[in-house]
């Protein structure tokens, strides 16, 4: 990694936050789940430390802890909390409320949530300022404006009377840092701020982060269970598993040389951009999660672990510490040697046979959503139309599974819900041979043939249903086999994602985020169809649950032949899964290209930013940033030059603003939409470089 991108040394400094043997349990009695095991972490002033680990793991619920704002029934709490030399457990709800926003703050994970949506902007900030600052109304009102502005939200002024629905995700997520700064806080916890972002608006929170950081000195908890982040952000990083921490390294020692078996399993799941060039199956954590209601003497995750020995299931094994490196397991120096298994869905992928058919076609699609408006109305105006998809020609090959990547409001989910009638459309969709000229063309013969999985399968399984009750809805919708009975076809569904049968009488509540996703994609196979959208479907799984479900659905097509158009923002997966890329921007695709080839140039402009943006876990290469300014523009009046001309950093003059680039040819099936010569593009650097560079951004 550039040298940029790591903070100074602050490993000797002073403690911010002391936890020593902190445990805590959710529930009573012999049913009460011990969610948090004698946990020892500090937090050194200007210090950042990184949480990694599973869903379930435990890192919100410490977080919580904290700030002493843990729900439910709780139980069996022991151990200290000391924030500077104040136990945080020992102060009552009015010594909390003195702190909480003053000298700890939190950054949730979704920005929406955390703000009330009947309040503005500005009022939020009022009202911690009001509490905390003491400061006169006027100098809040200045104050508020200083603090949008320093986390780079354009006319502050505006801004602070705008509402949260009135503004996107990433402008939500950086009014939300500015709070946690407002009042100078000595500690602010982030859970997850970046998972529900976009690469190019997660990188630029990131930076944001890292210049205020730089410009205060403030300690942080980074959680995240993306570890290519962490990598960016943190001094340190703590590796939690099942309630306890299993490893605690300064960061790049961590990932240069991991000791812990589930540190190096978490790693080795990743996507990587310097893998081989072919299609190259992820490495995927076989079992779960142990029961945490019962007691658990020895490692906590021996039975997942290829090393494990008795002595692991029989013996206390708590944190070693060498040079500031501490572990969890007696074996670690002689198990380095040992390659860690890949997981039991692998080893049966060997490469999906494309077909050079084509099976789903795009022509000159076009969707346009009215977007109401009651002044508008009022006024007797027309409502305000947004150009989601312009004029987009792709082809889904027999076999082939196709990546569409690009930033959030991209118009990808738009162009998915029209392929699947969820969306007006104009254009032509071709399945096959046979036309789709509206959605009432769309009958149930397409409909078997192309389904989706969604990004949330808690907002797209019926929490109402059962698992055998979700199934069973295609199977008798556009299923007319009948040989085999419906419980039998449901277990076999189960079994081809494999979950187990048994599973058939459970509900959705019951089942975990990554299990929920397989009987998503259960669901999509039941009607044997010919195309599976796939949208955005592992953004919000952990590395290991991503890496089994690109897996499983590897297997899937090649056994069966299937086509995916799989819609992502992570460039590195693409490289695992897909055989095309096509990204996308403003509603236009600007590159379809190979996706082996996905590093080397040329690349659109806009390629080239995006891969940029995508964090890098390998030690031996160097990554050329690139970051983004500015944000999408309208999409309500159509764009005169190129699509991506205001965000360009290689624009070249008037030509980039009035005229429509056209679509060339630069290799064979690797076309690109740009003004710049063929010449220039392929003079561009490569993003990842094994060679040292000068400088870390262009």
């Amino acid at each position: 990694m550039p040298s940029t991108q790591r903070m100074d040394d602050t490993m000797d400094a002073p403690k911010t936050l002391r936890i020593q043997g902190y445990s805590i349990s959710y529930g009573e009695g012999e049913r009460a789940l011990k969610v948090l095991d004698n946990i020892n972490l500090d937090i050194g002033h200007g210090e950042v430390v990184g949480l990694v680990g599973e869903s379930g793991s435990g890192k919100s619920t410490l977080a919580f802890a904290i700030m002493r704002a843990l729900r439910g029934r709780t139980s069996g709490e022991a151990g200290q909390m000391l924030l500077g030399t104040d136990s945080l457990r020992d102060l009552n709800e009015q010594g909390l409320n003195k702190i909480r926003g003053k000298r700890i703050a939190m950054v949730f994970q979704d920005p929406g949530g955390s703000l009330n949506p009947t309040l503005s902007l500005g009022e939020h900030f009022r009202q911690t300022l009001t509490r905390h600052s003491g400061l006169t109304p006027d100098k809040i009102i200045k104050e508020t404006h200083r603090l949008l502005s320093m986390v780079g939200l354009p006319d502050a002024s505006t801004m602070a009377l705008k509402f949260p629905y009135e503004v996107s995700g990433g402008e939500k997520q950086r009014a939300v840092i500015a709070l946690a700064f407002a009042c100078d806080p000595e500690l602010i916890l982030f859970d997850e701020p970046t998972s529900a972002l976009d690469a190019t608006t997660a990188a630029n929170i990131l930076d944001l982060f890292r210049e205020l950081q730089k410009q205060t000195g403030v300690s942080a908890l980074f959680i995240s269970h993306d570890l290519g982040v962490v990598r960016e952000i943190a001094h340190r990083v703590a590796v939690i598993y099942a309630g306890r921490i299993l490893e605690i390294s300064p960061v790049e020692e961590l990932y240069a040389a991991p000791r812990h078996p589930y540190t190096r399993s978490l790693l080795a799941s990743l996507p990587k951009p310097s893998v081989g060039e072919e299609n190259q199956p992820l490495v995927s954590i076989p079992g779960s999660l142990p029961d945490r209601t019962l007691p658990i003497i020895g490692c906590n995750f021996a039975d997942r672990c290829q090393f494990a020995t008795k002595k692991c299931w029989q013996e206390p094994i708590g944190l070693v510490t060498a040079k500031e490196h501490a572990v969890a397991c007696p074996y670690w120096e002689s198990v380095l040697s040992i390659k860690i298994n890949s997981g039991d869905e692998t080893s049966a992928i060997k490469g999906a046979n494309t077909e050079r058919v084509a099976r789903l076609s795009m022509e000159n699609l076009s969707v346009e959503i009215s977007r109401p408006d009651l002044f508008a109305w009022l006024m007797g105006r027309k409502p305000e139309t947004i150009h989601a998809v312009n004029n987009v020609d792709l082809v889904l090959h027999g076999g082939e599974t196709l990546g569409l990547v690009g930033e959030s409001g991209c118009g990808k989910s738009s162009l998915a819900k029209a392929l699947v009638g969820l969306r007006k459309f104009k254009g032509r969709v071709l399945l096959g041979d046979t036309p789709v000229y509206s959605l009432s063309d769309m009958g149930k013969p397409y409909r078997k043939q192309v389904q989706i999985i969604f990004q949330n399968p808690d907002l797209s399984l019926n929490p109402r249903q059962s698992i055998a009750t979700i199934l069973s809805r295609p199977l008798k919708l556009y299923q007319k086999d009948f040989s085999d009975s419906i419980p039998n076809r449901i277990s076999k569904l189960l079994q081809r994602v494999n979950l187990p049968a048994d599973f058939a009488s459970r509900y959705p509540h019951e089942l975990s985020g990554g299990e929920k996703q397989r009987v998503a994609i259960a669901r999509a196979l039941a009607t044997e169809p010919e195309v599976i959208i796939c949208d955005e479907i592992t953004s919000g799984l952990d590395a290991s649950i991503q890496a089994s479900i690109v897996n499983l659905l590897r297997k899937v097509q090649v056994e069966t032949g299937i086509s995916y158009l799989f819609i992502t923002h992570d460039l590195n997966l693409l490289r695992h899964i897909a055989d095309r890329v096509a990204v996308m921007y403003l509603g236009e695709i600007v590159e379809v290209r190979p996706a082996n080839k996905i590093g080397v140039p040329p690349y659109q402009p806009y390629t080239e930013a995006l891969l940029s943006s995508a964090p890098v876990l390998d030690s031996n290469l160097e990554l050329r940033r690139i970051r983004l300014k500015g944000s999408l523009p309208s999409r309500i009046g159509r764009v005169t030059g190129c699509s991506f001309a205001s965000r360009c950093h290689h624009r070249i003059g008037t030509i980039c603003d009035t005229k429509k680039p056209c679509r060339r040819d630069i290799r064979p099936g690797h076309r690109i939409r740009c003004h710049l010569d063929t010449d220039i593009l392929l003079a561009v650097p490569p993003i990842w470089s094994t060679q040292k560079l000068s400088s870390p951004d262009n």
